[in-house]
C-alpha cells in the first residue's frame, strides 16, 4: 500500500458560523472525553487492519481541535505516533481558532510533536468577522500569530475569506497586507461559497444576503494572486499559496489523488480505491466504534471513468495541473482517445494550457475552475 496521509476530526465547535457546512457540533466537555476514547479505539483498529503504514502527514482538522485539553490532543497523536510510522519529517498540522487557545495550551501541542498551525483568521474587520459569526477579534489575531511564533511553530499558515457581502477590492487587498505582516509561511484565501443547509443559504434565499457581483470577486482573486505573489508567494493551488517549500503535505497529498484514512466523526477515507466515510453524529460515532471499533456509514467502489473524473477535478485545483504521462500509466488509457472531445473547445476558449505534457487551468481557468471541471465529468 502506498504512504498515507492520516486526518482527525475533533467536531466540536464554540459557535456554528453561519457559512460553515462541515461537521461542526456544540463544545460537550462531557462527550468529548468519551469521544477522545472512541478515537483511540478506531486509530488501534485500522492499525491492525492496515499494518503499520508509513504516514507523511496527519491533519487533525474540525470543529476547533485545541477546544480539546492538550493532554487529550498529546493522547491521540501519542497513539497515532505508537501504531503508524511516521516520516521523520511528517508534516503535523493543527486547525486553531484566535478565541479558543491559549499560550500554554500552544507549549504544550508543539512539544508533543505538532509542527504546523493553521489559524482560522478570515477577516482583519470587526464588523466583518460579526458577519462571519467568527467569534474573535482583531487583537485575538495578533496575540494568537505572536504565541504561536513564541510557542516555536515556525510553519504557520492564515485563512482569509474573501468575496463577503459588501466586500471590495480595495478592503480585501488591505486584509492581504495585514495576513502578509504577519509573515506567515502559507495563506489559504478562499472565496465565500454559499453552501446548502448553513444559515447563510437560508439568508440568500430570503434576499438577506448578497455576494459582490462576479466581476467584483474576480477582480479580487487577482488582487489575491498579484499582491500574493508580488510578496514571494507561490500559488500552488486554486487558494492556497506559500514560501517556497512551505506547501501543505496534506492538502497535496489529496489533490494527487492519494490515499488517506479519516478517523472521527464525519471523518472521510480514501484506500485502495474505495472511498468510506464515519458516521456524522458524534454520540453515534462513539456508540459504533465501542462495538465495532469503526464507524462506517458509507463506502464506495470508483469505477474507471468515476476514478479518473476525480483525478483530474483534484488535480486541476494545483496550479501544476495534471501530468498527462503519470495519468495514462495510472489508468492504463490514451488521455486524448478518452477526453479528447473535451479538450479543444477549452483550449479554444482559453480556460486550460498544455505545456510539457501537463495539462493545467489558465489565469481565466482558475477563477471558473468548477465550470471547467465539470466538463470532464460529464
Amino acid at each position: 500500500m502506498n504512504p498515507l496521509g492520516i486526518y482527525i476530526h475533533i467536531p466540536y465547535c464554540l459557535h456554528k458560523c453561519g457559512y460553515c457546512d462541515f461537521n461542526s457540533h456544540p463544545e460537550s466537555r462531557e462527550e468529548s472525553e468519551i469521544y477522545v476514547s472512541a478515537l483511540l479505539s478506531e486509530i488501534k483498529h485500522y492499525a491492525h487492519k492496515l499494518g503499520r503504514l508509513t504516514v507523511p502527514t496527519v491533519f487533525f482538522g474540525g470543529g476547533t481541535p485545541t477546544l480539546l485539553p492538550p493532554a487529550s490532543l498529546d493522547k491521540i497523536l501519542g497513539n497515532i505516533k505508537l501504531n503508524f510510522h511516521l516520516n521523520e519529517d511528517c508534516e503535523i498540522s493543527i486547525e486553531a481558532n484566535p478565541a479558543t487557545i491559549k499560550q500554554e495550551t500552544l507549549k504544550q501541542i508543539r512539544s508533543s510533536g505538532f509542527n504546523r498551525i493553521s489559524i482560522g483568521v478570515q477577516s482583519f474587520d470587526l464588523d466583518e468577522l460579526k458577519l462571519l459569526e467568527r467569534v474573535h477579534d482583531i487583537e485575538e489575531i495578533h496575540s494568537t500569530v505572536d504565541r504561536a511564533r513564541l510557542a516555536g511553530f515556525d510553519n504557520l499558515s492564515l485563512d482569509l475569506m474573501s468575496g463577503l457581502p459588501g466586500q471590495l477590492p480595495e478592503k480585501w487587498h488591505s486584509h492581504l497586507q495585514q495576513a502578509l505582516d504577519k509573515k506567515p509561511e502559507h495563506i489559504s484565501a478562499y472565496g465565500l461559497t454559499i453552501e446548502p443547509a448553513t444559515s447563510f443559504f437560508k439568508l440568500q434565499e430570503r434576499g438577506l444576503l448578497t455576494l459582490p457581483p462576479e466581476e467584483t470577486q474576480l477582480e479580487m482573486f487577482q488582487v489575491t494572486i498579484d499582491t500574493l505573489q508580488s510578496a514571494g508567494y507561490e500559488q500552488y493551488e486554486i487558494s492556497n499559496f506559500s514560501r517556497p517549500g512551505f506547501e501543505c503535505k496534506h492538502n497535496l497529498n489529496y489533490w494527487d489523488n492519494g490515499e488517506y484514512l479519516g478517523l472521527g466523526a464525519g471523518a472521510s477515507s480514501y484506500l485502495d480505491g474505495e472511498r468510506f466515510k464515519n458516521i456524522n453524529l458524534p454520540s453515534r460515532y462513539i456508540r459504533e466504534v465501542q462495538v465495532k471499533g469503526s464507524a462506517v456509514e458509507s463506502t464506495e467502489k470508483l469505477e474507471p471513468m468515476h476514478a479518473m473524473g476525480e483525478t483530474i477535478m483534484l488535480g486541476l485545483r494545483r496550479l501544476k495541473g495534471i501530468p498527462i504521462e503519470e495519468f495514462e500509466k495510472r489508468f492504463q488509457v490514451s488521455f486524448k482517445n478518452v477526453y479528447g472531445k473535451v479538450i479543444d473547445p477549452l483550449l479554444n476558449e482559453g480556460l486550460i494550457t498544455f505545456n510539457q505534457n501537463q495539462m493545467a487551468l489558465s489565469r481565466k481557468g482558475l477563477f471558473i475552475a468548477d465550470s471547467v471541471i465539470l466538463k470532464f465529468l460529464a
